[in-house]
């Protein structure tokens, strides 16, 4: 317990809550008459400062956190990569499903769309009070034109939104402009978006320890692996020059296929659990493997050189060591078990992390396919209670963060802008334990000097909070809800594929 203003420990939880015959703050004057009884009144929160704890919460908060390992986990399609090799979309083709998904209007009368909102954004605009909501372009496709047997209709309607004499041709400058961004000098496609490279090139500057884990269900690792190499040694036409692949003494981040540290692939099923193949990409059932009859860890008996790990503990210990050693890594997930299961989060991209201060691990997952209410792709672990599920919106504010490619195109500094944030929510975070544990300290306090006095403890924390106050929501300015963005609408088995 802190002393109050002349030295009373024994009574004293905090200078704000003198039980002496002194005031609190710090004067050292005296309390006479009427005013000597007792009144425990707890301050209000904003109140309830003291500066050697803000400084100690401040100090430890920046020893947790600035520095930390990053270990960030990297969706591939339509979050570092916009072309998709599977289906064989082009740029041009992908960025006009990105503004079908963006852009905004009502339906027609005549049973079109009308785009009413000039400028695309990942956020439903609100709608005049009495008036329609909004509907994006792809949501629109979407209700007319349901159900599989429509599949190639919706394809061809959103790949050529902008185009002349389609519902978005005005924003056919925006689709020009995103596109001219994921060129190279001579004319061909970027496969990995420049966001992602200046990701890379300011760790790199900022000297920070970090691995990079792609995550797809796809088969698309050897297509990064190719850019990625490139780039790291210097032979990027954008990035001539740039050395992170060893030559300078520092790490080597080039993802090797085939290379049993860099490369693997998960299984899952209801017999095994949870299996990392480490060495291959392939997967029985999927692929060039989809006539596999046996698609069990069996499948990988003929495999040479590879390294299995069996079950959760032993997955979960792997990855957290490979993990926490600098470079690239590129797994595929299992696409089987997360269609067997629904499509849902409890069977996705599993994540794992830590969320304390002591781990010296910072893990991140950036997904283009991560739901606002429920996380649908990515199935979070916390590997200190690996049984509790995460609200998401919790989630947003420290570990995952759903990428946006209108906005990741646009702007180079968008993975460095959200790693910076999910740092500080971190931050805040550990600040705001510490004063949570503050306030539970205080409150075990009053009521047990209230006790001691015959005053009940509640009337001492009403009349510091006053009894006007409204309900606290900590969450009010942040949390999101699933209407206000584009509906996901649940894709083809094919297109899911690729996520």
């Amino acid at each position: 317990p802190a002393a109050c203003a002349m030295g009373n420990t024994q009574q004293a939880a905090t200078p704000d809550l003198c039980c002496c015959k002194h005031d609190g703050g710090g004067s050292g004057k005296e309390i006479t008459g009427k005013d000597r009884q007792h009144q425990f009144v707890v301050p209000k929160v904003a109140d309830m400062r003291p500066g050697f704890v803000q400084e100690d919460v401040a100090v430890l908060a920046r020893k947790a956190r600035v520095g930390a390992h990053l270990v960030l986990n990297m969706d591939i399609n339509k979050t570092v990569m916009m072309t998709d090799t599977a289906t064989g979309k082009t740029t041009e083709v992908v960025v006009n499903e990105i503004l079908a998904s963006t852009s905004w209007g009502r339906a027609k009368a005549d049973g079109g769309w009308s785009l009413d909102v000039p400028t695309p954004s990942v956020s439903r605009p609100a709608a005049a009070p009495g008036d329609a909501p909004y509907v994006s372009y792809a949501e629109w496709v979407s209700d007319t034109s349901p159900g599989p047997a429509h599949k190639k209709k919706r394809a061809k309607l959103q790949g050529e939104f902008t185009k002349p004499d389609n519902p978005g041709d005005k924003l056919r400058k925006v689709a020009d402009r995103m596109v001219s961004n994921l060129m190279l000098p001579d004319g061909f496609e970027m496969k990995l978006i420049p966001a992602f490279f200046e990701l890379l090139l300011h760790l790199k500057r900022e000297n920070r320890s970090f691995t990079v884990c792609f995550r797809t269900f796809g088969e698309d690792l050897s297509s990064v692996a190719r850019e990625l190499t490139q780039f790291c040694e210097g032979k990027h036409p954008v990035y001539p020059g740039v050395c992170m692949d060893g030559t300078d003494g520092d790490v080597d981040f080039r993802l090797i296929p085939g290379c049993k540290e860099r490369y693997g692939t998960f299984h899952r099923d209801a017999v095994s659990g949870m299996s990392l193949v480490m060495g291959t990409v392939d997967q029985p059932g999927e692929g060039e493997f989809k006539d596999a009859k046996d698609r069990s860890m069996n499948f990988y008996n003929s495999y040479k050189d590879v390294e299995v790990k069996r079950g959760y503990d032993s997955v979960k210990e792997y990855l957290g060591q490979r993990c926490s050693i600098p470079g690239s890594l590129g797994l595929r997930d299992h696409y089987p078990f997360w269609f067997k299961n629904g499509m849902t989060s409890a069977a996705g991209k599993v994540f794992f992390f830590d969320p304390s201060n002591t781990s010296g691990q910072h893990a991140l997952f950036f997904d283009d396919n991560l739901g606002l209410e429920e996380l649908y792709i990515v199935q979070p672990v916390s590997v200190r209670d690996p049984h509790r599920r995460f609200w998401p919106t919790y989630l947003f504010q420290t570990h995952l963060c759903k990428a946006e490619p209108l906005e990741s195109i646009a702007d180079p500094e968008y993975f460095v802008k959200h790693v910076q944030r999910m740092e500080e929510g971190c931050e805040r975070r550990l600040k705001a334990r510490a004063r949570l544990r503050m306030l539970v300290t205080s409150a075990k306090w009053v009521a047990r000097a209230a006790k001691e006095l015959g005053q009940d403890p509640h009337d001492a924390w009403r009349r510091g909070l006053g009894e006007d106050s409204e309900p606290y929501d900590p969450w009010r300015d942040i949390r999101r809800r699933k209407s206000s963005i584009s509906a996901t609408v649940c894709p083809a088995e094919s297109e899911a594929r690729t996520y």
